[in-house]
Parts: structure tokens; C-alpha cells; sequence
């Protein structure tokens, strides 16, 4: 792999992460996390652990690097998503 595809990795890796920082600041200032459904979180763990593999059989530091970055934005996701969910469901059976 020359220097230029490992480069040209890397950035699009580092604009796929980029991508999902909007969101996750959206879920904080409306503290709300409706709009994620756990299945489309399961499949974008699914998919990261098999970009990994795939990653790592290539040997291929910049599907490797991407895929453990955007494994742990959608961790992220989930963990806010049961917060927000509890938090909600807790405030509903408050309220009754």
C-alpha cells in the first residue's frame, strides 16, 4: 500500500466518524434518542465487526482504525439511547 491510499484512508475514516458527531449532539440538546431504533444500532455493530475482520485479514490499518472508531460511536449511540430510554420510561411511570 502506498502512502497516498494509506492517507486517503484515513481521512475518509476520519470524515465517517465526523459524520456521526452531529447526531450524537442532536440526542444531548433534545435528550431525546426516539429517533434510533436499536435495530439499525445492532446492524452497524454487526457491520464494524465485519469490516474489522475483513480490515484485518487485508491488513489494512485504515479499515481496521475506521471500523474500531465507528464500533465505538454506535456503542456510544446505544448506551445513549438506553439512558434516554430508561430516563423516559421512568418519567412516564412517575407521572402515573
Amino acid at each position: 500500500m502506498d502512502q497516498f491510499t494509506l492517507i486517503l484512508g484515513l481521512v475518509a475514516s476520519i470524515y465517517g466518524l465526523l459524520m456521526r458527531i452531529p447526531q450524537i449532539y442532536k440526542i444531548f440538546v433534545t435528550k431525546s434518542a426516539t429517533d434510533l431504533s436499536y435495530v439499525s444500532i445492532f446492524i452497524g455493530c454487526s457491520s464494524e465487526v465485519l469490516w474489522f475482520a475483513y480490515g484485518y485479514m487485508l491488513k489494512d490499518i485504515s479499515i481496521i482504525s475506521s471500523s474500531c472508531g465507528h464500533f465505538t460511536i454506535v456503542v456510544i449511540l446505544l448506551l445513549i439511547k438506553c439512558y434516554y430510554d430508561r430516563k423516559k420510561r421512568l418519567e412516564i411511570q412517575d407521572n402515573n
